[in-house]
């Protein structure tokens, strides 16, 4: 029986090809960001009533599904610019208004929310966002109810940087 040995040679400019191969295969770098800003701006606003969950007689309405809310108090922003070649330059936006603060104004109860969103939009000069929380009473987010925020951020389109930000909550319309 006959064994075939490959010669060093061979088995040299195999694997220098199976090297080179893999380098003009594999995917190129990734872009990096070229801004990452955190602001903490201070919101505030009230959520309206919402109409009685039942108009059935005899079935009792929780008065805390239909009285208006007061919401304050801060909102943690982080944006990171980020390119793309196949795309117009774009922005990460996280928000957490877990740090709100949201107070029935006819029971007193304070209410939980979990306002927590990660967006991704183009990054303009000014940018209008609108995005919901779900807010309830403890141990009742079966019952949970929506609130909106709106954010009102200013960018510097040369580098992405967050220049300016507010944020009002209100109704969700």
């Amino acid at each position: 029986m006959k064994t075939r040995r490959m010669s060093l040679t061979t088995v040299v400019l195999s694997l220098a090809g199976g090297v080179l191969g893999g380098l003009l295969l594999a995917a190129p770098p990734a872009y990096a960001q070229s801004a990452v800003t955190s602001a903490t701006p201070t919101a505030s606003g009230t959520v309206g009533s919402t109409p009685p969950l039942t108009d059935r007689p005899g079935v009792p309405v929780d008065p805390a599904a239909s009285e208006s809310v007061a919401c304050s108090g801060p909102v943690k922003l982080t944006t990171a610019a980020v390119s793309d070649p196949t795309m117009p330059p774009g922005v990460v936006v996280s928000i957490d208004a877990r740090g709100l603060t949201c107070i029935g104004q006819v029971t007193g109860t304070k209410y939980v929310n979990s306002g927590q969103a990660n967006l991704t939009r183009l990054l303009v000069a000014n940018d209008v966002i609108k995005t919901t929380f779900a807010f309830y009473a403890p141990g009742g987010f079966l019952h949970a109810r929506t609130a909106q925020l709106t954010l009102n951020l200013s960018y510097d389109t040369k580098t992405g940087a967050l220049l300016s930000s507010s944020v009002t909550v209100g109704s969700f319309q």
